[in-house]
């Protein structure tokens, strides 16, 4: 009985990639109630798609974010809203430096050229590397790399407040 009382409490956002125009990641609540889910076809890319409760998530795959809005137009419970846009995706883009070819010696771009923000920085002619710093987290490298070796991690989106 124990173990089926958590998992009915437990709440449905997890640690999720989610679309970036969101305000409070508790509103995705609110996207249970939707029966519409009108986010996912909205997305041009197809990188929308719902988590197994319902809630709006991404999944890079073959395509990246572009930030275009429109799953943001779209959205009849103001759970994303282009008030909120943000200009990150929560989600950490990371190089496995045993599966990248370039980390071979072998010449390779892929994930270079594809980057609209030239986040892919290179140590010579080999061994790259993310700037964290200007990293969107846009995902357009992980469907280029031709060895899969780029992955994410999801993580909290901390909100910046100007201080007074």
């Amino acid at each position: 009985m124990g173990r089926n009382f958590f998992r009915r409490v437990s709440s449905p956002l997890k640690n999720f990639v989610y679309p970036p125009y969101y305000e409070d990641k508790q509103n995705f609540l609110k996207c249970l109630e939707c029966e519409e889910k009108s986010c996912v076809s909205a997305c041009e890319e197809g990188i929308i798609h719902l988590s197994e409760d319902g809630i709006p998530i991404i999944k890079f795959g073959k395509n990246g974010c572009t930030f275009c809005d429109e799953c943001a137009l779209v959205c009849d419970k103001d759970v994303l809203n282009i008030e909120f846009k943000k200009e990150k995706l929560n989600c950490t883009m990371i190089i496995n430096p045993k599966t990248c070819i370039a980390w071979e010696n072998v010449v390779c771009s892929s994930c270079q050229d594809i980057c609209p923000e030239r986040t892919i920085l290179f140590k010579g002619l080999f061994n790259p590397v993310i700037d964290d710093e200007i990293c969107k987290g846009c995902g357009f490298c992980i469907s280029r790399c031709p060895t899969g070796a780029i992955s994410y991690k999801a993580y909290e989106l901390k909100e910046t407040k100007e201080s007074e």
